[in-house]
């Protein structure tokens, strides 16, 4: 879609939400969560409604969410829920996010509805949103400003204040919209991390049981046929190694021959919960990944690519010495060799919370408290 056919379908759907608006209400008690990234329930999502919930028991709780890749087809089946969440935004008084939701940045909505951004990762690696506009990795200028990207946000729940600027950069807000609380995610890695272990490993018996598990995981690529995978699998020693490759959900990741485990019915973060070693590269999962400990290492054997098509805010390779390479052999060699912990504790000291655990309480307390759900 082009700026223009985007500003006539801003128009028609502004018609539709003014007499939506007009002959309906809206409840104190309700809440609708949105999401694009996952037809299944987000797991953030799901801990931060039961927490909402536990608290007010009468409270409404809806959730929208739906896998959109960006193919024509996909687009063409998320009219309906995009459509379905107009109702929704008019009758509710609070809205949570975990990705960009057209009709939630393209209209004027009730001046008492609070819309709170809970964007997927702990923290801001890589450039998107605002950064990244004509780039490959990005949207174009002239669509964003049609569909008024990430516009009409009053918070944007993140990670570690060092992020700040770049959340700022990313989502066109004030350091004021930015609230400093984590991710409901977090709390799970912390609190879950046993139990989740025992269910991957009660699927996969083999798992582990004789060899270290790496756990591949890349960020998604726009429009690319990513090749790390296929990199990986040919010179790491899978006589030596056990290795789970997960793709995002919406990526063409390139698939190795070799044997290796996917396990599609568990999330990367829940991986991590087994892994040994991650190995990633742009992605937030590797922020996730800190958070228990898990030697990291970065595989950027696309770096100079990455950086014209779509950009990163850190640079990993002095924020991570030792741990951060393009070539595949030298990232084995730091595999089956000794890691360097005090590097990992040195990264997680400046990019993650030094009191973690509490970050779903903390969220509802302020949908309560400031978005005033439950509030006559």
């Amino acid at each position: 879609m082009s700026g223009r056919p985007a500003r006539i379908a801003r128009a028609l759907l502004s018609g539709m939400y003014a007499l939506i608006k007009a002959f309906t209400r809206q409840s104190a008690r309700k809440i609708v969560f949105l999401g694009r990234r996952t037809d299944e329930l987000p797991l953030d999502f799901r801990m931060l409604m039961d927490e909402v919930t536990r608290r007010e028991p009468d409270t409404e709780a809806v959730v929208i969410s739906r896998l959109v890749k960006g193919e024509r087809g996909e687009a063409m089946t998320f009219i309906p829920m995009m459509m379905r969440s107009l109702y929704h935004l008019a009758t509710a008084r609070v809205c949570v996010l975990d990705s960009y939701w057209p009709t939630v940045s393209m209209l004027t909505h009730r001046k008492s509805l609070t819309v709170y951004q809970l964007w997927h990762s702990l923290g801001k690696i890589k450039q998107s949103g605002k950064q990244a506009l004509d780039r490959r990795g990005g949207r174009s200028a002239e669509l964003a400003d049609a569909m008024r990207m990430h516009e009409g946000y009053d918070y944007v729940v993140a990670g570690a204040e060092v992020w700040n600027p770049h959340y700022q950069a990313s989502f066109g807000v004030t350091s004021e919209q930015i609230l400093n609380l984590g991710l409901p995610r977090a709390d799970y890695l912390i609190s879950e991390r046993g139990s989740v272990a025992e269910r991957i490993r009660s699927a996969y018996p083999t798992l582990g049981r004789q060899k270290p598990v790496v756990l591949y995981v890349p960020t998604f690529r726009r429009g690319e046929k990513a090749a790390g995978a296929l990199k990986l699998a040919r010179a790491l020693d899978l006589d030596a190694y056990d290795l789970i490759v997960k793709k995002h959900e919406s990526d063409e990741l390139l698939m190795p021959p070799q044997e290796h485990f996917t396990c599609p019915e568990f999330s990367g973060t829940q991986l991590l919960a087994v892994a040994d070693y991650v190995i990633t590269d742009y992605s937030s999962i590797a922020l996730e990944a800190a958070i228990l400990d898990v030697k990291t290492l970065y595989f950027l054997y696309d770096y100079e690519h990455y950086l014209a098509h779509n950009g990163v805010n850190i640079d990993l390779f002095s924020e991570m010495p030792g741990c951060v390479f393009q070539d595949t052999d030298e990232l084995v060699e730091a595999i089956q060799g000794e890691y360097p912990d005090e590097v990992l504790r040195n990264y997680k000291n400046k990019f993650l919370f030094s009191d973690s655990g509490h970050s779903t309480r903390d969220i509802a307390d302020h949908i309560f408290e400031v978005g005033e759900l439950c509030r006559r």
